[in-house]
């Protein structure tokens, strides 16, 4: 048995072995089963590949190589699944977005390795020059082995996400399992790329697979080992995203490797390359392990801080990373969440927790952790006892607390809700969030790097830092609640102007009731009730629209059309009165873009407002000229005027009105379609000598 038959062998078994321990763990998640199928996949791929070169016949061996197309088109769909999946608390939201991928690499890679499946691989070709077989494969083939090299980076770029998600013992968790993930799809990448660029697949490339996947294999076990395959709970940011650098070092690395590929074809030792490929490829991750270790990375710290005389901690970047990271959040749990990271960065700690307080329930609930991380936050919450014994003990100010080294009962039970995840971690502290003397919340740090003491200086900075937190949970709570306060302002207006009509409608509807058994007979009596009812019907309707439009996007629909035409369409729609003298003094103006509907509905809103201002009797001007390169439209009328403070400060708010009959909204959707076209609107009205409306709409767009 030669090295590609033996390594391969011991790739299919590894695989499958790491494939049955996914399925020891409960509850499984749709991550465990990705990874379940992808090393299922592999395992398989790596078995026909063993039975290829170990066979006594070539049909035999072209067989084989046929076959190992099948699961080698379920590797795209797992592990894009699993990295979409792995370690992610918003995985469902990721798999909606993804979805077109998702689809795209569950039907191509199938379909074309169904279609015509067993004249994938042409021939085996033997090479004497070279010593080994090789196996040259038709355009499909070449086809999938593209869509794996788009498939490998798209899932090494979403594990990247993950990771860099992480932190604490969510990163010490997940460590192992992103680093060999990763190594697998780089040499599939490699081995693809050799495979796209030399139309044919050889015994090297199969050999150089397999000793990824042993080593990957390894790396894995160490991450079930570590993990349990328990789930962690991390929330990638959909808008760093964009940030990766998995595709442009992909696109490098596909570069790079085909021109050395060549110059190597061309000078000699082609047959070592792909050996000497995954030399470097392992040393890589080698090089990964030391980087990404925390151990190394601390004792490098502390041996600068020693030996060079620098201090602990950059006060000045931990302070701008934590106000960075927290300055534009709204959301108090995803505060927690930026803080969390934070602490643990600055503190090389693998677990920290933040609870934070209730008020409704007089309780403290989880908010965010990296060593609680299975549990959803908001679900899980400390003993009653715990938040009064922090407000009476802490009312002078707050001070960090070695829980491990108190009798009291309350820290027994912050031991007991913060449980230690190493025996060697160091002691655990505790800070109470408090602001205005009220305790918003509570930290607490364990399961320090190599379980290194906490120092006074790291206190005091920790303290410094529950300062800040404390004072921005305050001001969340603060915000939420004037949210809340104007939410309820808001929807007590509306109610008032809602209940008002609603109310004067039922009052003609009721009496109508009350009066058709009586009436009935009455023909003209039928006739005023149908009416009364149709009015009614229509008032309900046209309530229901304009609250529709408040809270529905405002879409353009802009043609070229003449501003004047647009004004004599709407002096048609409100039709003519009598007793109310129209002044038009309309210049000639060039088409412009504009919404004619929308324009349409202002000039109609403009009008029926100066109509019911002049009430019985009086003028409105209507008046059209060129103004600093835009239309200018002036809606003057003679009527009652509006008060100053209402012209200032309420005339183009949502249900502020001078009507008695009005909802408010009118002005306000004025407003909002000329501002959406880039114009704008001003007024000016004095009691009982009339408003002038002036609207600028540019004609440049």
């Amino acid at each position: 048995m030669n090295f590609p038959v033996l390594i391969s062998l011991i790739a299919a078994v590894g695989a499958f072995l790491l494939a049955l321990a996914t399925l020891l763990w409960r509850p499984r998640s749709v991550a465990q089963w990705a990874f379940f199928a992808g090393m299922l996949a592999y395992s398989l791929e790596r078995g026909c590949q063993v039975a290829s070169l170990d066979a006594a016949s070539v049909p035999d061996m072209l067989f084989w190589q046929r076959l190992s197309v099948l699961p080698m088109a379920l590797l795209p769909l797992s592990w894009l699944v699993f990295s979409l999946t792995f370690a992610r608390g918003n995985h469902r939201e990721f798999l909606r977005k993804w979805l077109p991928a998702v689809v795209l690499f569950a039907v191509l890679p199938f379909g074309l390795a169904l279609w015509q499946w067993q004249f994938w691989v042409r021939q085996v070709v033997w090479t004497a020059q070279s010593g080994h077989w090789v196996f040259p494969i038709t355009l499909a083939g070449k086809a999938l082995h593209a869509m794996m090299v788009v498939s490998a980076v798209l899932i090494i770029t979403n594990l990247e996400w993950t990771f860099r998600a992480a932190v604490g013992t969510s990163r010490w968790k997940i460590k192992y399992a992103v680093l060999g993930v990763v190594l697998l799809l780089g040499v599939q990448i490699f081995s693809s790329s050799q495979v796209i660029l030399h139309s044919a697949n050889n015994v090297q490339l199969i050999g150089l697979n397999s000793a990824a996947l042993t080593t990957a294999c390894l790396l894995l076990g160490i991450w079930v080992y570590r993990s349990r395959i328990a789930e962690a709970d991390l929330y990638p940011s959909a808008a760093a995203l964009h940030k990766s650098f998995t595709v442009l070092l992909a696109g490098a690395y596909l570069v790079v490797v085909g021109v050395f590929a060549k110059l190597v074809a061309a000078f000699g030792g082609g047959e070592t390359f792909p050996v000497k490929a995954l030399l470097i490829l392992v040393a890589l991750v080698g090089v990964g392990v030391l980087i990404l270790s925390d151990r190394i990375g601390q004792a490098t710290r502390l041996f600068v801080s020693r030996h060079f005389q620098r201090p602990a901690h950059d006060y000045r970047a931990v302070w701008t990373t934590l106000t960075q990271r927290t300055t534009a959040i709204l959301d108090r749990q995803e505060f927690a969440r930026a803080a969390v990271r934070v602490i643990a960065d600055t503190f090389e700690v693998l677990s920290v927790t933040v609870w934070l307080a209730d008020s409704s329930q007089n309780k403290l609930t989880l908010a965010a952790s990296t060593a609680l991380e299975s549990v959803p936050a908001g679900q899980l919450a400390l003993p009653d006892e715990i938040l009064s014994a922090l407000a009476r003990l802490f009312a002078a100010g707050p001070q960090p607390v070695d829980i491990d080294c108190s009798a009291e009962s309350w820290c027994q039970s912050l031991r007991h809700s913060n449980p230690a995840f190493f025996p060697k971690g160091g002691h655990r502290y505790c800070l109470p969030l408090i602001s205005r003397s009220e305790v918003l919340g509570l930290i607490v740090l364990g399961d320090r790097v190599r379980g290194i003491s906490f120092s006074a200086e790291d206190l005091e900075l920790f303290k410094c830092l529950g300062d800040q937190i404390a004072a921005g949970v305050c001001n969340l709570s603060l915000s939420e609640r004037l949210l809340r306060a104007k939410e309820m302002e808001s929807f007590q207006l509306m109610s008032t102007f809602l209940v008002h009509d609603l109310k004067n409608t039922a009052s003609a509807l009721s009496l109508t009731l009350r009066n058709l058994p009586i009436h009935f007979e009455n023909p003209a009596f039928r006739e005023d009730a149908l009416r009364t009812v149709a009015k009614s019907v229509g008032r309900v309707n046209e309530l229901i629209e304009r609250l529709t439009c408040l809270r529905e996007k405002l879409e353009l629909h802009p043609v070229l059309a003449d501003l004047n035409q647009v004004i004599t369409a709407a002096l048609e729609a409100v039709g003519e009165a009598p007793e109310i003298t129209v002044v038009r003094r309309l210049q000639p103006l060039p088409p412009f873009s504009m919404d004619q509907r929308q324009i349409e509905s202002v000039i109609v809103n403009l009008l029926l407002n100066a109509r019911e201002a002049v009430g019985n009797r009086g003028e409105i001007h209507l008046e059209t000229s060129r103004e600093n390169g835009g239309a200018l439209l002036v809606v003057a009328d003679s009527g009652c005027g509006m008060a100053p403070d209402f012209l200032a400060d309420s005339l183009f708010k949502p249900f502020k009105t001078t009507k008695r009959n009005g909802l408010g909204i009118g002005m306000f959707q004025v407003k909002a379609i000329l501002e959406a076209h880039g114009g704008k609107i001003t007024a000016h009205s004095q009691l009982g000598q009339g408003t002038i409306f002036r609207v600028w709409l540019p004609m440049n767009q």
